[in-house]
């Protein structure tokens, strides 16, 4: 009998065991919920002045104010000095924490003092009984975006404009410093374990991700980083810059792109789409995120993330995968679900803001199909719902607010894109050294793509860094008459002597972006037509370049109009008598250039007419294309050419950088590249 109820008692503590297990392994969160207006005393310090208050369902850190303590437990807990009440303060009042060199401070917010730090380098100072300032005694040394833990406890240090501030996990967690200038809070004790997603045992796929991460890839990611040449703090600052930009309540649903597919069970190669992985670095098909403002949290913001999770079987089959861990772990999000959870979240988060006013809970997102760029079967669910609850109206273009923040490269991506112009231009050396006549356009191509994945690569590891390189886009390799037309893909013709061939292509490193047209001649020497009109679409080139700085105050549309007029005039010199309708229309008919980064053609949504900026990086390709009409001289007829570099605007004339200087462009530098 008694060996009976020992199994009894142990079946039901499996029941129960395995019931917390499924209920917590539903989704993996760094925040716990509270009861609203609940207050908790902080530590074991009977003596604290601190204590927990739950807002908007976090735990918010407080304190009692100067010379009071934290009493109490449960509904009774209550800030107490003797038979003092706790001090009132008025909003944007500060007093120093102590005597006057250490860092600590209280700001009086929503009528209460809560504790700040003035960060590494910075002591606080009392200028007056009712505010203090943040004093520097070194130089500080804090990025924001950046956390950090205090201690073995559960306090920790965000960095938000430069400054340090004091946050905390909620009571019982500890903070642990991860990869990337991050924390994490973790719950300690028996459920710890419980609230973890559950981690693949499969001894081949577990140790696999979706892509290459510092764990998997340490010769491409290195450490702190979550994709190449681009840190977490990064990502983390531009998901902060993006929601600091969107009213009070927004919510943003961002999608990743579908994959594509040939012919059943034939996909294209995967790429994601760009403002997904602008926000996250995530490189998977099928994943979401949902960003939700909220000034309530240390970072602005939560993140939720819906990713493909880890499944040995299918992995095995269709390639790695992340997982829901590493999208929290090493991609920045707050939790992360299966993707199949999506659309019941959806559905209770369109609930939720069909009952908000429009102006309370604004919904940014990107549902309908802009340059044919195709929206994955997520994005249709969404938009669906957002129908049904007559909500359609309330969505703003989301693409809008993430291209503001696209159109300025930070010097992480120039350097990004600087390599991927360099790997170019080294690329364009070889294909014109390759090139003779007989041989075909798709063969002098395949020297071009070869050349891309074999260039040096730039590493202080020295390691092969090819996996990083790939096409931008479908290059133009069109000799003769095939360069009247702007963008000839077919490349099927056969290059002949005494022609001209005009190449236009970029390789791509890291997802970044270059865009780099040269025109040679087929035989290695430019025929004095050729040459002509050549050095006349050079100069234009040359002068456009030199605009490209802020304190010239031109817009690129300005450039445009510019280019124009010097290029008639260089015509001119060479015996052509072109009106005005002539060159906009049938000899020059194309802009002169469009931004470039993660996409060729990036920002799109960006106005050329905008005034240029330092960290811009664009495109700079006047060209030039004779029609057979004898309203032009003969000797030019049947000549396409075009000149283009990847330019970064500088404040001032000096400070421009042409990425593409390695590449030959002038006469005489093409010719003796050729000949070599």
């Amino acid at each position: 009998m008694l060996r009976a109820m020992f199994v009894k008692c142990v079946l039901m503590a499996l029941v129960i065991s395995t019931s917390i297990a499924i209920s917590a392994a539903e989704s993996f969160k760094r925040r716990a919920s509270c009861n609203e207006g609940e207050r908790r005393c902080f530590g074991k310090d009977k003596a604290s002045p601190f204590y927990y208050r739950c807002t908007n369902g976090q735990w918010t850190l407080y304190t009692c104010g100067s010379g009071n303590t934290c009493s109490g437990s449960g509904p009774g807990t209550k800030c107490v000095s003797g038979s003092t009440p706790p001090p009132v303060c008025q909003n944007g009042q500060r007093r120093c924490v102590g005597s006057s060199d250490k860092a600590l401070y209280y700001l009086c917010s929503d009528d209460a003092w809560k504790l700040y730090s003035c960060g590494n380098g910075y002591q606080c100072k009392q200028t007056s009984p009712l505010q203090a300032a943040c004093i520097p005694t070194a130089p500080p040394q804090c990025t924001s975006g950046t956390q950090r833990c205090i201690g073995k406890a559960g306090s920790y240090s965000s960095c938000v404009d430069g400054q340090w501030q004091y946050k905390s996990c909620k009571p019982g967690d500890r903070c642990i410093n991860i990869p990337g200038g991050l924390i994490n809070c973790k719950a300690q004790g028996i459920l710890a374990s419980l609230l973890q997603t559950a981690k693949s045992k499969d001894p081949i796929t577990s140790q696999w991700c979706g892509q290459a991460t510092h764990k998997t890839h340490p010769d491409l990611i290195h450490e702190n980083e979550t994709t190449h040449g681009i840190k977490a703090t990064e990502y983390e600052a531009r998901r902060q810059r993006l929601v600091r930009d969107l009213p009070k309540g927004s919510v943003a649903v961002v999608f990743s792109a579908p994959m594509l597919f040939v012919a059943p069970h034939v996909f294209h190669q995967f790429r994601q789409d760009s403002d997904f992985y602008y926000l996250t670095g995530w490189n998977e098909p099928n994943s979401v995120g949902v960003i939700e403002k909220s000034e309530h949290t240390s970072r602005g913001y939560t993140l939720t993330m819906f990713v493909n999770d880890k499944d040995p079987e299918k992995e095995l089959w269709e390639g790695p995968r992340n997982g829901i861990e590493a999208a929290v772990s090493l991609f920045g999000a707050d939790e992360a679900r299966p993707i199949g959870e999506f659309k019941r979240h959806a559905e209770k988060l369109v609930s939720s803001l069909s009952n908000k006013e429009p102006d309370d809970s604004p919904i940014y997102a990107d549902l309908d199909t802009d340059y044919d760029i195709q929206r994955s079967m997520h994005c249709k669910v969404f938009k669906k719902l957002l129908r049904q609850k007559s909500l359609g109206s309330r969505v703003h273009r989301l693409t809008a607010q993430i291209q503001q923040l696209r159109l300025i490269k930070s010097p992480a991506e120039i350097g990004l894109m600087r390599e991927a112009s360099r790997i170019s231009s080294l690329a364009f050396i070889k294909t014109m050294q390759a090139c003779r006549p007989g041989i075909s356009e798709a063969a002098l191509q395949s020297a071009f793509e070869h050349a891309c994945k074999s260039a040096p690569v730039h590493s202080s590891s020295g390691m092969d860094q090819a996996a990083l390189v790939r096409s931008a886009y479908v290059p133009v390799f069109a000799s003769g008459e095939h360069a009247l037309c702007m963008h000839y893909v077919q490349n099927s013709g056969i290059m002949k002597d005494g022609d001209l061939i005009l190449v236009d292509a970029g390789a791509e490193f890291a997802a970044y972006a270059s865009d780099i047209t040269r025109t040679f001649p087929v035989s290695g020497r430019f025929s004095d037509a050729q040459r002509d009109l050549y050095s006349a679409v050079m100069s234009v080139q040359q002068q456009m370049v030199q605009l490209c700085h802020s304190n010239s105050e031109y817009s690129l549309n300005e450039i445009q109009r510019r280019s124009t007029r010097v290029l008639a005039q260089e015509l001119k010199q060479i015996g052509f008598h072109a009106s005005d309708s002539d060159i906009s229309n049938r000899l020059y008919p194309h802009h002169i250039a469009h931004y470039l980064g993660i996409d060729v053609h990036d920002t799109m949504d960006m106005t050329r007419s905008q005034r240029l900026k330092p960290n811009m990086v664009v495109t700079i390709e006047p060209g030039i294309y004779v029609p057979y009409d004898d309203k032009f001289p003969k000797a030019f007829q049947g000549i396409g050419i075009r000149i283009e570099d990847d330019i970064v605007v500088g404040r001032a004339e000096k400070d421009i950088e042409n990425l593409a200087t390695l590449c030959p462009k002038t006469v005489e530098d093409i010719e003796a590249c050729m000949l070599t």
